[in-house]
């Protein structure tokens, strides 16, 4: 990535680089005058026609953030517990991803994900790790994401999907609220750009929990009130009329991305947000499912519910390797990661907001090859039984193979720059 790439992030988000790199060096200069120029001309960035247009799903703009339970020196896993989703709309193919259900690298943490390297993320406070170390506010976290999926949206260009359970803790040093900030730069260097505010308050979130797990009532929990009201569920992701691949064997399946979003007044939605409901909690273990923060229970057994969301029921219309080649099969088990915050509904009324998220990296299969279009179905019910359904129908595509093929792959020459890291 170019230096001017740089200075485009720098002037959206009000910071300075920090380091001896040559990036560094580059920018600086030009970022005071284009700075200038994005204040004076709010359109400043808009002017990049082609660019990809980017909008930030999860958290939603002004939601209430659990803080976590995480101190410095005092680890805790139980942290802000919300998912970060990005939708980012292309007009051509110029976004490099390697769609997947694990692009997480940690060890690129300030840096840019070999992934998804021009997927650029930043908070402006200092987040805490469930180890109680320190990453220093507008650190680079895009290597932090779990997932990445795409679809086909109608003309050229397509959608990408990215997500993040935030396992990390945040306690803002001023005032009671933070920015995240998602760029995307494409593979010639146009930006797109998202920014929104989070809240930090006790007297919203603490009703519900201290944690992002600790907001919905989690298995084996006693429920927390009696009778109560339905969730609200919806799809969000994908967005119609946007069309999945077939896919082809896993774990090159569709890699579309499904993201369900559940509003709940009175937090008992059943959701166990760590993961740790269905046994196999152990970070040395490199199994997916054993990993802080995922949700995935394969385990389970075709058609068998989610252990970690066990009133979620998803369904496909057609047939589907992820049933086990059948239709209409609960297929929840799956999943990857799920986040939780407070919103305020229209009346005032505080409530739970969750969003469940899955790369399909199964393919559909049989008959399903001869139809047209897939009807997704999503159930949840939650621990006083209430129920609520929600449907999305897309066209089933053969534009390319499956999601990874419909964007360029990653390549040394567009991972950019060793750091990028941003201080206030």
């Amino acid at each position: 990535m170019k230096s001017h790439v740089f200075a485009l992030i720098l002037a959206l988000s009000g910071t300075t680089l920090v380091g001896p790199t040559p990036v560094a060096v580059a920018a600086s200069a030009s970022a005071q005058i284009e700075r200038q120029q994005f204040a004076k001309n709010p359109a400043f960035f808009s002017r990049q026609d082609r660019a990809p247009q980017v909008r930030i799903t999860s958290p939603l703009d002004g939601a209430f953030i659990a803080p976590g339970e995480s101190r410095i020196g005092h680890g805790d896993p139980n942290g802000t517990g919300f998912a970060i989703v990005v939708e980012i709309v292309t007009h051509d193919d110029t976004v490099s991803v390697d769609e997947d259900v694990n692009i997480r690298d940690v060890r690129n943490l300030g840096r840019l994900n070999p992934r998804f390297p021009g997927l650029l993320v930043f908070i402006d406070e200092d987040l805490i790790t469930p180890d109680g170390t320190i990453i220093r506010a507008n650190t680079n976290l895009g290597p932090l994401f779990n997932i990445a999926g795409t679809d086909d949206t109608p003309g050229a260009g397509v959608t990408i999907w990215a997500g993040w359970h935030v396992l990390e803790s945040i306690h803002p040093r001023e005032g009671d609220s933070f920015n995240l900030t998602v760029a995307v730069v494409d593979d010639r260097g146009q930006v797109g750009f998202d920014r929104i505010k989070l809240n930090v308050s006790d007297s919203v979130t603490d009703r519900f929990g201290t944690s992002g797990n600790g907001l919905t009532q989690n298995p084996g929990q006693p429920n927390r009130v009696v009778g109560g009201t339905a969730p609200i569920v919806q799809i969000i992701a994908p967005r119609e009329p946007s069309a999945v691949t077939f896919g082809e064997a896993p774990p090159n399946g569709s890699l579309s991305f499904i993201q369900v979003s559940i509003v709940d007044k009175e937090g008992d939605v059943v959701v166990d947000g760590l993961g740790g409901s269905d046994g196999l909690l152990d970070p040395a273990n490199p199994n997916l499912a054993a990993q802080f923060g995922r949700i995935d229970d394969p385990a389970a057994g075709v058609g068998n519910p989610n252990r970690n969301v066990p009133g979620f029921d998803f369904r496909f219309s057609v047939p589907s390797g992820a049933a086990g080649g059948a239709a209409n099969v609960n297929v929840a088990r799956l999943f990857n990661v799920a986040g939780s915050e407070v919103i305020l509904l229209e009346d005032g009324t505080p409530a739970v907001r969750t969003v469940l998220n899955w790369v399909v990296a199964a393919p559909f299969v049989g008959t399903a090859l001869q139809e047209s279009y897939v009807t997704f179905t999503a159930t949840v019910r939650d621990a006083n039984g209430n129920q609520g359904v929600t449907t999305k129908t897309f066209q089933l595509t053969h534009s390319e193979a499956n999601g990874d093929k419909l964007t360029p792959q990653p390549t040394s020459s567009n991972r950019g720059p060793n750091s990028i890291e941003f201080d206030r």
